[in-house]
């Protein structure tokens, strides 16, 4: 399954890749609706200190920058890169919270949300320790400079009718003596709890969502990868030539055929057969590309390299690098490895007729190797 593995970490490097982008996109999205409340603020529709919502669009600007600058100049596939978004996530989140409190609540699970998209739980668990954390300091520092929770500051624990009717009545309130004891025990660490739970349940969601990803990746590489050589079978060719290659503008087909399979057989037995197919198949493979040139086992000494918009000389340079290796491969397991070559090219649209002219060509090639 060596192939399946490295099919398989250049999809989890594209992941992260993706993952990291979807961060971005969500920065400048939250970015986004902190000016559309400062806004709102402004023309009078909320009424919260315009200072206090300056701060927070201007420290949110300001810490984002550096993510917004990473992500956008560097390299995204960094594994490091997501542990400094969710930093920076965390952190302006924290500094939000610590002017606006209770208006700002549903931000303490926005940092989870960004981190369970990486499907990674030292990700998940990172974040919510740096979470609570946050939780913690903008708890204390919103009651000396932000709005503050108060029924936790005069220790209430009443209704909004016993408010009323202690207003009605001409009562006063009682300050508590011990506001950051107060704070500490009855806010952040039952808000801690609840963040506990939340990552639990996104845990489990990142957790069945890799395993669902895992098994439908290892079928799906069963169902187009053909057992022997590794290489992409007949199924996977039907399936690119009817819905993928139509839309490519030139495509290149080298046809191969391994040359006396059926007298490898006879004289050294189908164990040696299977090692000139699988040779021939690594070399092959050695010289593919998934995204731009594929090759496929198209019958059982037949195999088809296809190469999208080719570049001027490309495939008699792939030709020739593959006739080389085949020869130090016949030293390598004592018998002769050499396959008849044919090429075609043309418009994607044409893959059908490009894929005989190649096998034609094949042949012909095929018929000069067996006058030699």
């Amino acid at each position: 399954m060596d192939n399946f593995n490295a099919r398989y970490e250049k999809e989890l490097a594209y992941q992260e890749i993706t993952s990291n982008k979807y961060t971005l996109y969500g920065i400048l999205l939250f970015i986004g609706v902190e000016l559309l409340i400062w806004i709102l603020n402004i023309i009078g529709f909320f009424e919260l200190d315009n200072q206090i919502m300056s701060a927070v669009i201007g420290s949110s600007i300001v810490l984002f920058i550096p993510i917004i600058l990473i992500m956008v100049k560097g390299d995204l596939s960094k594994p490091a890169y997501k542990y400094i978004a969710m930093t920076q996530i965390c952190i302006i989140t924290g500094t939000i919270i610590t002017f606006l409190s209770y208006h700002a609540i549903l931000l303490y699970v926005l940092p989870l949300l960004f981190a369970g998209h990486y499907r990674k739980r030292s990700v998940l668990w990172y974040t919510y320790v740096l979470s609570v954390l946050m939780l913690f300091v903008s708890s204390i520092l919103n009651y000396y400079y932000g709005i503050m929770d108060t029924n936790l500051l005069i220790a209430g624990t009443h209704q909004r009718k016993w408010y009323l009717d202690l207003i009605a009545n001409g009562g006063s309130f009682t300050y508590n003596a011990h506001p950051v004891f107060i704070i500490l025990i009855f806010a952040c660490i039952p808000r801690s709890m609840i963040l506990l739970v939340f990552t639990f349940m996104i845990q489990y969601i990142v957790t069945a969502s890799l395993h669902d990803a895992a098994r439908i990746a290892q079928l799906t590489y069963l169902k187009e990868t053909d057992s022997l050589t590794r290489l992409f079978n007949k199924n996977k060719y039907n399936e690119m030539v009817s819905m993928y290659y139509p839309n490519v503008d030139n495509i290149t087909v080298i046809f191969w055929d391994l040359n006396n399979l059926k007298i490898i057989n006879d004289t050294y037995g189908h164990e040696y057969g299977d090692k000139a197919l699988s040779a021939l198949a690594s070399v092959l493979y050695a010289h593919s590309d998934e995204q731009c040139r594929r090759v496929y086992r198209f019958g059982g000494d037949e195999f088809v390299m296809i190469i999208d918009n080719p570049h001027d000389g490309e495939a008699d340079r792939i030709i020739s690098a593959i006739k080389d290796e085949l020869v130090k491969c016949s030293y390598d397991i004592s018998i002769e490895i050499s396959s008849a070559v044919g090429v075609a090219f043309g418009n994607g649209s044409d893959i059908i007729e490009i894929v005989k002219n190649a096998d034609s060509a094949m042949y012909a090639d095929k018929q000069l190797y067996h006058h030699r």
